[in-house]
């Protein structure tokens, strides 16, 4: 499934490091590896995707970790990147005058049986029309660079051997040992085939062909088919949708049912700015749009399986936690790594400090992950209703403290209004929610606090000065964290103050390509706060509530342009250019593309039809 074509294999780079947006992932619901369009993996964690990288040359071009395969000579030599469709198998071909001739089949191996894992990468080397020179490299890094390791050579490869990690490479290639590196260059004869691997935690090497490459690659994509053959949406943006769906699939971590934010970390927000976070967790927050995009998508059974798998970790910790690791221990603390940062952006983190925050908004998200699981049909029990009420009771005694919000600023705490709008939404949700499925509760003393938190809202946080909702109680600035008003039904699209908040956001926060800062606000970091992406995709959903559609699809179509050649998104855009910034792929990147084309697709099929007196319906239901 591609989506832009070829390009120079000398423009992949920019200061010795591979362009962020010149990158595919592979993924296996265990791990994750970036694949840059010059056939270069410079990121892969083994065995699951908080472990430290085994490549991650990515973060430093010296220390770091890679395993690449090109054409030895790379002069007028384009490249291209594609996926086999409806799966994570990634395609990279090497073209020169006019011709593919060297292929790369990059996969992670796949299955049904959720026990196996193969912590293995799979690298296909097939040649076209003509004999081609191949130049193959290859250098682990353990534990961060930390961890010494020595080389044994087997009959098939080499396997490296440190005190905690080992790691093996197998081909029928001959490989060669320079120094602490695989290195071979060999000549491939025209309609030939070499296999590659990689493998995780084995010390004895078998030959090629006992791995079964050509097996795994069938199971992965029989894998891959099946899944995404169980999507229901069959609108506009198909194949978008679809990139991202996959995207999203491939970043849950099989074992406990939770997903990262994105596989990578520390990847900047901005060149040599220090806002380089780790992203290889979960976030509560983002459950709610984790549950609600598969279960538009048809995936019902696996976002029910989500939340449950969310609530099974809540329930023994006995609290709701800002960030949870994929295996649920409280290996959290932030580190900085002696490393020289993705050109040159330091620190190098790993870890996240947000994860001892107060965020407010943590509470009403998993309400509203509950929310959003009933209004599709999935099963609320007793359980999880009990669960409902208690958490109520917890955020009737947080809405009014102040807390470091959405954006987790590092600054002193505030009294956030998008906290308190997603408190308000937490109890105004539960009462429909309760009522709807006929469970009894206290609605009286919920409806209170409904009542009581949207006047607080309306009367300390619309600043009548900037006609607008600010970004927290006695703020002259706005917050494009509020262009979700309209989205959780906390004013009618059309309402004055809603109108002039998206104006005030638009004026002050939004570039003529309508990317979106997150706000004015200085938050302490050295460096430029780029344009948070989902912010854009937002933005797209309140027009389509404003009755904007043709708008909203024009600049929906804009966006998708700003996704890399695979149409995967990364966190962070540059305000000026629009170069993908940040850690990559980003979950909720995805997830808000998913909601956007859904939206659109309703609106557009809606204003389609005639209501029977020819008049254009243009009504779009709350999501």
């Amino acid at each position: 499934m591609g989506f832009k074509g070829l390009k120079k294999i000398q423009d992949v780079k920019i200061d010795g490091y591979i362009r962020i947006s010149d990158h595919g992932v592979i993924a296996n619901n265990r791990t994750a590896a970036l694949v840059g369009m010059d056939g270069t993996i410079d990121w892969a964690c083994f065995p699951n995707f908080s472990s430290p990288p085994i490549f991650s040359s990515i973060l430093d071009r010296n220390k770091g970790g890679y395993f690449s395969i090109m054409p030895s000579s790379t002069e007028d030599v384009y490249v291209s990147q594609y996926y086999k469709e409806f799966t994570n198998i990634l395609v990279t071909e090497f073209v020169k005058d006019g011709k593919t001739i060297l292929k790369i089949t990059d996969f992670l191996p796949a299955t049904d049986y959720t026990t196996i894992s193969f912590p293995e990468i799979h690298r296909l080397v097939e040649t076209q029309s003509e004999d081609v020179s191949v130049e193959l490299k290859m250098k682990p890094v353990f534990n961060y660079g930390s961890e010494n390791y020595h080389v044994s050579k087997r009959k098939s490869g080499y396997v490296f051997n440190g005190p905690e990690s080992s790691f093996g490479i197998v081909s029928d290639i001959p490989l060669n040992l320079d120094g602490d590196m695989v290195s071979t260059t060999f000549l491939m004869p025209k309609r030939s085939s070499k296999w590659v691997l990689t493998i995780y935690g084995i010390k004895h090497l078998n030959d090629v062909e006992d791995y079964k490459s050509y097996e795994r690659l069938e199971e992965t994509s029989d894998y891959w088919h099946t899944w995404s053959s169980k999507s229901v949406y069959k609108g506009i943006y198909d194949s978008e949708v679809m990139r991202s769906a996959l995207t999203l699939k491939g970043l849950f971590y099989e074992p406990t049912g939770l997903m990262v934010a994105a596989p990578t970390a520390s990847l900047p927000e901005s060149i040599g700015g220090e806002r380089n976070w780790d992203y290889r967790f979960t976030w509560v927050r983002d459950t709610a749009y984790v549950i609600e995009s598969l279960a538009l998508l048809g995936y019902k059974r696996e976002a029910t399986k989500f939340l449950y798998d969310m609530m099974e970790i809540i329930e023994k910790d006995g609290m709701i936690r800002t960030i949870y690791t994929i295996n649920n221990d409280l290996s959290l603390d932030e580190k900085i790594l002696d490393m020289e940062g993705y050109m040159g952006s330091k620190p190098v983190r790993i870890g996240n400090k947000a994860s001892s925050q107060l965020q407010i908004d943590q509470y009403g998200s998993i309400i509203n992950a509950i929310y959003a699981l009933n209004r599709v049909g999935g099963i609320i029990n007793s359980y999880l209703w009990n669960f409902v009420g208690e958490t109520l009771d917890t955020l009737a005694d947080l809405w009014q403290k102040p807390d470091s919000s959405i954006w987790e600023f590092r600054t002193e705490p505030r009294h956030y209004v998008y906290s308190k709008l997603v408190a308000w939404a937490a109890f105004s949700r539960a009462i429909e929610m309760g009522k709807d499925l006929g469970f009894s509760g206290p609605y009286r003393k919920w409806q209170f606090f409904a009542d009581k938190i949207k006047q607080d809202i309306l009367e300390k946080g619309f600043n009548p000065h900037i006609n607008a909702f600010s970004q927290y109680y006695g703020s002259d600035q706005t917050d494009s964290a509020l262009l979700r008003m309209p989205l959780f039904g906390f004013l009618p699209a059309d309402d004055y103050r809603i109108k002039g908040t998206v104006e005030k956001i638009e004026k002050d926060l939004m570039t003529p390509d309508h990317l979106f800062r997150r706000y004015l606000e200085d938050d302490g970091l050295k460096g430029r706060d780029n344009a948070f992406l989902l912010l854009s995709f937002w933005y797209v959903e309140d027009l389509v509530m404003m009755n904007r559609v043709q708008e909203a699809k024009n600049i929906f179509d804009s966006l998708l342009e700003k996704g890399n050649h695979l149409c995967l998104f990364a966190e962070e855009a540059d305000l000026d250019t629009g170069v993908l910034l940040g850690n990559f792929p980003q979950a909720i990147t995805h997830l808000g593309v998913i909601r956007a084309a859904f939206k659109l697709n309703k609106v557009l099929r809606i204003n389609s039809r005639s209501d029977g007196y020819g008049k254009r319906v243009e009504t779009v239901g709350k999501m």
